[in-house]
């Protein structure tokens, strides 16, 4: 039997027609069945809008102490916190220098301490002062010098003294006799005591006697650095101690130079120490006219306040937190800080009182704090009230725990 190839033909392209539709069907049905499954699923979704609505009873809330207060939109100077540093006041700190070549000696033999708070007028150290053609190491030779001195002078006086027992000396002798005598044993002493110095660690009341230069604080403050030690020679003009008065003292503030222009001058910082949240150590500082420096490399330029600290909190070279006055006034929606509670993440919220009794938990923008109140970016309208007693305890009945 022979076939038409007409037919032969025909039947081919049927059969390629229908294997290439069952394809298509077959990859039409996948990219269906994939693009039907969602790449998430959010199950029991709640949105912010719609949060639990907490109802108290009137007793309940009476227990629990709920106060409320309306938000407020008030204008409130703008305040920029920064970091500052405690340093003296200009010429609050010095450097005792020796005014004279001599020995150091510790006053009643006690080594005064670097730290330690001084008064104005007390001695630190005593120096007993050296000839200026003499060293700590002609002592010996020196006190064997002036022995023999006061040894002529006291033959001398001696003679003068029976001279004028027997009549044969005038009374005029004796004196300048008896002078020399004095000046000789004052010279032997003081040579004495220098070499007693010399050899001890400690002198005695007698050698302190002879140290008639004491090396006194020039004012109250904190003894900050001791460069010398007892027995120690020193030259004229060397740096002895430094003294740092902390009764007052002023704070330096860096400043970005864009934020200058926005900063009031005129008006007092606010000065906490660093991790006091419970501001215990906030002081007011007033401005003061400091010496005009800048770092190019920072881009800032240094203001001053003056501050109390009679006390001694803080202390120079402390870092501390400063907040200052800026010139701009804005309105802002104003809440007690009070109101504010914070979630697991740090997110702020309020709770609004919705009608009696009920309540809502609504998100909230903290901008800043300005003592007890809280400045808020974005949050509930003016006049809404919001919970500012007894929030942390709402807080708890509607998630089960503490604030």
């Amino acid at each position: 039997m022979i076939m038409n190839p007409n037919f032969n033909q025909r039947f081919f392209l049927i059969v390629l027609l229908a294997s290439l539709t069952r394809i298509w069907s077959c990859s039409s049905e996948t990219q269906t069945s994939a693009s039907a499954i969602p790449p998430a699923k959010v199950a029991n979704g709640v949105k912010e809008s719609e949060l639990t609505t907490v109802t108290l009873s009137p007793e309940a809330e009476q227990r629990l102490g709920i106060e409320t207060a309306a938000v407020e939109k008030r204008q409130l100077a703008r305040r920029l916190r920064l970091g500052g540093e405690i340093v003296a006041i200009p010429g609050r700190r010095i450097f005792v220098t020796a005014p004279v070549a001599g020995v150091i000696v510790a006053p009643n033999g006690r080594l005064p301490q670097a730290g330690m708070r001084v008064r104005k007028g007390q001695a630190i150290f005593s120096l007993l002062p050296l000839p200026a053609e003499r060293d700590l190491l002609g002592s010996p030779d020196e006190v064997v010098l002036k022995k023999m001195q006061f040894d002529v002078a006291q033959a001398k006086a001696q003679r003068a003294a029976q001279l004028l027992h027997d009549n044969a000396g005038s009374v005029k002798t004796k004196e300048e006799a008896d002078t020399e005598l004095l000046a000789a044993a004052a010279a032997f002493k003081a040579a004495e005591a220098r070499l007693h110095l010399a050899n001890s660690t400690v002198a005695d009341s007698a050698t302190l006697a002879t140290a008639t230069m004491a090396l006194a604080s020039p004012f109250d403050g904190v003894l900050q650095k001791i460069n010398i030690a007892p027995r120690q020679t020193v030259a004229a003009g060397a740096e002895l101690f430094e003294v740092v008065g902390q009764n007052t003292v002023w704070v330096r503030v860096p400043v970005y130079v864009g934020d200058l222009a926005t900063i009031d001058e005129q008006q007092p910082a606010q000065i906490e120490a660093f991790g006091d949240a419970s501001g215990v150590s906030q002081r007011i500082a007033k401005p003061v006219q400091g010496p005009p420096l800048s770092d190019a490399n920072a881009a800032s330029a240094d203001l001053f306040f003056e501050m109390e600290n009679s006390d001694g909190q803080f202390r120079v070279g402390e870092k501390v937190r400063v907040t200052l006055a800026q010139k701009n006034i804005a309105e802002n929606l104003i809440v007690p800080f009070s109101a504010i509670l914070y979630d697991i993440h740090g997110g702020t919220w309020v709770y609004t009182r919705m009608s009696p009794h009920t309540y809502t938990r609504q998100r909230v923008e903290l901008h800043h704090v300005v003592d007890t109140l809280a400045v808020l970016a974005r949050g509930p309208d003016s006049g809404t009230e919001v919970v500012i007693t007894g929030a942390a305890e709402i807080f708890g009945t509607e998630f089960g725990g503490g604030k």
